[in-house]
């Protein structure tokens, strides 16, 4: 909230903002507790290493991706989303919904990636050791783009934490406040949150308070 008025040309200062939301009433909304099982790290495919290792100082585009699942609670039963994001710019650049959370899922998030982007041999895609990412099929696709894949240590969450954090700002800013009834209602929202909010509008600390496609745009200015 203090960076948003900074930038639209109001001086004030963090206190002052902080005692005037509690005055009004007004607070960060907060995640909520119950979260669904999304990795099936129990089985006995092959496991990548660990080559990311939490260095999530990247200076280049399509130099590092990451990918996860997260759940969307629906009247009856959820609906998946697997997205991925370049780690250098937080834009989430490839992403699907299925009401399975299987390989397929994967698959199709990582072709939208990789048909918007184009990368160039060498890319590292981080994941968890789900046994989506951890299928044949999924490796002899990386194989086909020559991207070299890369997983995090078992059930260590902090090994991808930006993509965490992408799902906990989609969880708090979106899903928490919307009941969907269809699958098809949950995919509408990821579009909207995703197309309209998350890339072209969400600031985030970590690119110096821009959102990220302004912040590849700068990128794009300097090079």
């Amino acid at each position: 909230m203090h960076q948003e008025l900074k930038q639209l040309g109001l001086a004030c200062s963090k206190n002052t903002v902080a005692r005037l939301m509690k005055i009004h009433g007004m607070r960060a909304r907060s995640a909520r507790k119950f979260r669904a099982n999304t990795t099936d790290s129990k089985h006995d495919l092959p496991i990548a290493k660990n080559v990311l290792n939490r260095d999530f100082k990247v200076q280049n585009l399509n130099q590092v991706w990451l990918t996860d699942f997260t759940y969307i609670p629906l009247k009856e039963g959820f609906s998946y989303l697997c997205t991925i994001m370049d780690l250098c710019s937080r834009k989430i650049i490839g992403w699907a919904t299925s009401q399975n959370i299987d390989t397929k899922l994967a698959l199709d998030a990582l072709h939208q990636a990789v048909t918007f982007r184009a990368p160039k041999p060498g890319l590292i895609l981080h994941s968890d050791r789900g046994s989506q990412y951890a299928s044949r099929a999924f490796r002899e696709q990386l194989e086909k783009c020559k991207i070299q894949q890369s997983m995090s240590r078992k059930g260590n969450c902090y090994d991808n934490a930006p993509m965490e954090s992408f799902f906990r700002s989609f969880k708090v800013e979106e899903v928490y406040n919307n009941k969907y009834e269809t699958h098809e209602q949950a995919t509408r929202a990821v579009i909207d949150y995703i197309d309209r909010f998350y890339n072209p509008v969400r600031k985030h600390s970590s690119l110096g308070y821009t959102h990220p496609i302004e912040f590849e745009r700068q990128l794009e200015t300097d090079s």
